[in-house]
């Protein structure tokens, strides 16, 4: 947010309220009542229309990453580690993911891709299966193709 457009405008408000606390300040002092008043009312102003546009923020950050499965869910426990996205090259923390692009003969491998980008592609999570499940598969598939093998050589004769 510190570039963008609403972080300018954060920053102008931030300005503006110091102003105008220096301004209740000063008509403190001087017991200049009105200017004192008006003063104050604009400095709460300024207050609650930065912690307006702060809420509105974190509620927009919230509502687009609502619908991304890549990033972490709630109580989801990750590392605080940073990581270069192979594909837009931001720095992003975890979780990353490795890819594989293929597009005709051609293929190319991402190691560390930020969970913005995979939304952006469009990819739909995987579910991971244990080590173990994957070896009962392997074995499933070797027992069935020796199965298969020896169906072929019966016929075969």
């Amino acid at each position: 947010m510190k570039d963008s457009e609403a972080g300018i405008a954060i920053g102008v408000l931030g300005k503006l309220i110091d102003q105008e606390l220096e301004a209740v300040r000063a008509a403190s002092r001087d017991g200049n009542r009105p200017f004192y008043e008006i003063s104050s009312t604009r400095y709460h102003a300024f207050l609650y229309a930065r912690d307006e546009i702060s809420k509105a923020l974190a509620a927009a950050v919230d509502e687009r990453d609502a619908g991304n499965p890549f990033l972490p869910q709630r109580d989801e426990l990750v590392t605080q580690d940073m990581h270069t996205c192979d594909l837009c090259g931001r720095w992003c923390s975890s979780p990353v993911y490795s890819i594989g692009l293929i597009y005709g003969g051609q293929a190319k491998t991402f190691t560390e891709v930020c969970a913005d980008c995979m939304w952006r592609l469009k990819f739909q999570p995987v579910k991971t299966i244990p080590l173990d499940s994957y070896r009962l598969f392997e074995q499933w598939l070797l027992s069935r193709s020796e199965a298969e093998e020896e169906t072929r050589g019966r016929y075969d004769r």
